[in-house]
């Protein structure tokens, strides 16, 4: 832990005084797959495709950040045992708006059509530094990781190049941009692909400002007893 923090400070120290819009202002684009090989669905039907793949946009500036979905421009097809599948693209209603000034965190989502406003803190709470370094796109990263649920680890790699507390989804708070991260020893993977600085719209900052807020502990514990619900429901 000593020597990952001296290393953050000299990496931190020669930027500080120039971390100016082209260090704190700009686009990433990032690729989130995810491997559905082990389901049945999947294991029966050999020729379905193993992997889910969607893209998210990220747009900062030194105030904020806002994480949305990234719609594909075009619909890709596939074909198993002889009939041809169109796939159908599912765009999820979330929404991650990050408040840097204030140290706050919203996202904007809906459960079984119901509609929310999850607000917390940004923090690192429950990351623990690792003490590895490495390169992403080009810039030096340091390594993060967590455990949830006791047994599923959460990696991630931010790099304070970019001084902004920016990244994809919930994975955000570290005093640097998230470019990479790794669920479940690669059951998911969110990495960068397109890192571009330069000014961004006040369009592409806004966000949503329905639903129930709700803190993300009571979220979590909403979608655990619904969950629960269903499962009862369907003998499962």
């Amino acid at each position: 832990m000593k020597t990952a923090s001296l290393w953050l400070i000299a990496l931190i120290g020669p930027i500080s005084a120039f971390a100016q819009d082209s260090l704190t202002t700009g686009h990433i684009v990032y690729e989130e797959i995810t491997d559905i090989s082990d389901s049945r669905w999947v294991q029966n039907r050999p020729d379905m495709p193993t992997e889910i793949k969607s893209k998210w946009d990220v747009y900062f500036n030194p105030q904020n950040a806002h994480c949305s979905f990234h719609p594909e421009e075009e619909e890709d097809d596939f074909s198993t045992g002889g009939v041809q599948f169109r796939r159908m693209r599912w765009e999820p209603k979330d929404v991650y708006f990050l408040d840097f000034l204030n140290r706050r965190y919203q996202h904007y989502t809906d459960f079984m059509s119901k509609e929310f406003q999850v607000l917390d803190t940004l923090s690192m709470e429950g990351w623990k530094f690792t003490g590895k370094q490495g390169i992403v796109l080009g810039f030096p990263c340091m390594e993060v990781k967590k455990t949830e649920h006791d047994t599923v680890d959460i990696i991630a790699w931010f790099t304070p190049r970019l001084p902004v507390s920016a990244g994809p989804k919930e994975y955000v708070g570290f005093p640097g941009a998230v470019l990479y991260v790794n669920i479940d020893d690669g059951k998911t993977t969110i990495s960068a692909v397109n890192v571009q600085m330069g000014k961004v719209p006040e369009e592409e900052l806004e966000v949503p400002d329905d639903g129930e807020e709700v803190t993300r502990d009571e979220y979590k514990a909403i979608v655990e007893e619904k969950t629960r619900e269903m499962r009862r429901r369907w003998g499962r």
